[in-house]
This record gives C-alpha cells, sequence and structure tokens, in this order.
C-alpha cells in the first residue's frame, strides 16, 4: 500500500511540475504579447491624437473658407447692385468711347493682377 501510495504521489507531483512549467511557459507568452499591444495601442493613441489635431486644423480652416466665400458674396452682391443702377447698353451706345476707356483700364488692371499672381519668382530657395 506504501508504494501504491508512494507512486500516486510522485506521479501527482509530476503533473504538478509539468503544469507549472507549462503555465510558466504561457505567463512568459503573455507578457511578452502584453509588451507588443502595450505598443501598439501608444500607437494608436498617437494616430487618433494626430487625427484629431488634423481634424481641427481642417475646421479652423474651413471657417476662414467660409469667411472668405461669405466675403466674395458680398462683393458679388456689391456689384450686382452697382450694375442694376446702371443701364449700360443706353450708355454703350450715347458713350461709347468712354465706355471703352473704362473697360480697356479695368481689363488691364485684371491682366496686371493675373501676371503678379502667377509670376515665379526667381529667387533662390535656400
Amino acid at each position: 500500500m506504501g508504494f501504491k501510495l508512494s507512486l500516486v504521489f510522485g506521479l501527482l507531483l509530476a503533473a504538478s511540475l509539468t503544469g507549472n512549467w507549462i503555465l510558466i511557459k504561457q505567463i512568459a507568452t503573455l507578457k511578452s504579447n502584453q509588451i507588443v499591444l502595450e505598443g501598439k495601442i501608444t500607437e494608436q493613441n498617437d494616430s487618433i491624437k494626430q487625427y484629431l489635431a488634423k481634424q481641427e486644423q481642417l475646421s479652423v480652416d474651413l471657417g476662414l473658407l467660409e469667411a472668405d466665400k461669405q466675403n466674395a458674396l458680398r462683393e458679388v452682391t456689391k456689384l450686382r447692385n452697382t450694375f442694376a443702377k446702371h443701364d449700360l447698353d443706353n450708355l454703350a451706345l450715347n458713350k461709347p468711347k468712354l465706355v471703352e476707356k473704362i473697360i480697356n483700364r479695368g481689363t488691364k488692371q485684371v491682366i496686371d493682377n493675373l501676371v503678379t499672381l502667377t509670376t515665379v519668382s526667381k529667387e533662390p530657395n535656400g
């Protein structure tokens, strides 16, 4: 009976040691996985912060564009009201030289502005 009891306790000890060894390997694997996951979480958090900062900048830019659009609409309305006050057909028929002079001056101004806006600077970059 003592031999059987020793054999059972020996088997239980062997099973316990084997289970312990398996658990230690699993714990090591889990620890390495945790380190990898913590790195990925940090990357994701940084990515989210960058995305939110970009969204905020886009929101600011959108607000500026909206303000520019409103200013342009006001300017268009102002010009429409100005042209609505004048009968350009009648003026062109009665005073063609005056209208031609005004149109030529305005056209020259627009062309000068386009040249200024589209001219590439010849300054060195650095």
